[in-house]
């Protein structure tokens, strides 16, 4: 990268709503120990009054709180998701609003479940582009309202909340080689629809079916394969500064547990909270990382693997040298 960043802040939100897999027996033909030994999954957490726009406005007053600067101080913000309330403005765009920023960029990426990896490297490009200096990247999912909860098969997946990280213009060079991947999902194996109005002259049906879709052999086969792509290009890219910690996209146990087995690198230095919080798409990485630190997990001068893979189908990994 051509500037030297650091983070400086990072927040989060979830609803205070739970949903235990002992909840979902009630309602579908499942069980506890089906989902546990399937997912790794326990719970995961679901709006009742929140929105997208809400959750990621709380997880960015979370992270400028604790970053110790002011609102007018951000230069940009980036957002990511995949559950947005509007299909315009953008998540960042309410978040500018909310939290009374003036005359700043904002913008959403959409890279889906990779979108914050995507996010963070499109902010510290653009901080160097814009000749600015600090940015907030902030990723909200709503994924328990776009949810088929008559499929067991993907429903029991999904979870709601937001994470939010401020980065800084730095001395020193604490975020640094972004890998950014995608493969073509030739076989529609990953989507969400949007919904459709017919105008007059339309010949097709309006689509009103706007719940995630998802075939989970052949996305557990691509998530494998690609973590571990990643993670090796992340470790040759980082020789100088070894890896000491990995928080990959919380999507599903058996991934993360199949790639530590495989690696160099030891199953503990992986950091898994799946099991509480369920596959928050864009949201999952930054919520992750936000709970590695407040646990401790997370220690100054860690070297830590951001990888994220998902939809489109997309892929890709940061570092993070951990600064806070």
């Amino acid at each position: 990268m051509s500037i030297n960043v650091k983070l400086i802040g990072i927040g989060s939100y979830v609803p205070s709503k739970v949903v235990t897999n002992k909840m979902l027996e009630g309602i579908l033909d499942t069980t506890d120990e089906w989902i546990t030994k399937r997912t790794g999954i326990k719970e995961r957490r679901v709006v009742t009054d929140e929105t997208t726009r809400s959750m990621a406005i709380s997880a960015s007053k979370d992270a400028i709180n604790h970053a110790k600067v002011d609102a007018k101080d951000i230069d940009l913000i980036v957002g990511c998701t995949v559950t947005g309330d509007m299909a315009t403005p953008s998540v960042a765009s309410y978040v500018q609003r909310g939290l009374g920023c003036e005359n700043v960029a904002a913008m959403d990426v959409g890279a889906g479940c990779t979108g914050f990896v995507y996010a963070l490297t499109t902010a510290i490009a653009m901080l160097d582009t814009l000749n600015k200096d600090t940015a907030l990247v902030v990723a909200s999912e709503n994924l328990s309202t776009r949810a088929d909860w008559s499929d067991r098969g993907t429903c029991i997946l999904f979870g709601d909340g937001a994470g939010a990280v401020v980065i800084k213009r730095s001395d020193e060079n604490c975020i640094s080689n972004p890998v950014l991947h995608a493969i073509p999902d030739t076989d529609d194996v990953l989507y969400i629809p949007n919904a459709r109005l017919n105008h007059p002259w339309s010949d097709n049906l309006a689509e009103d079916d706007c719940a995630i879709r998802m075939e989970g052999k052949k996305v557990f086969a691509f998530a494998v394969d690609v973590v571990e792509k990643t993670l090796n290009e992340l470790s040759e890219l980082s020789k100088d500064k070894p890896i000491t910690k990995i928080i990959p996209h919380q999507a599903n146990s058996r991934i993360i547990r199949f790639v530590a087995q495989s690696s160099s690198y030891d199953k503990d230095q992986f950091f898994v909270n799946v099991d509480k919080f369920a596959n928050t798409s864009s949201a999952s990485i930054p919520l992750a990382m936000h709970q590695a630190y407040r646990e401790n997990w997370l220690k100054k001068g860690d070297v830590v693997a951001l990888i994220g893979f998902g939809a489109g189908l997309s892929y890709g990994g940061i570092t993070v040298e951990w600064s806070i």
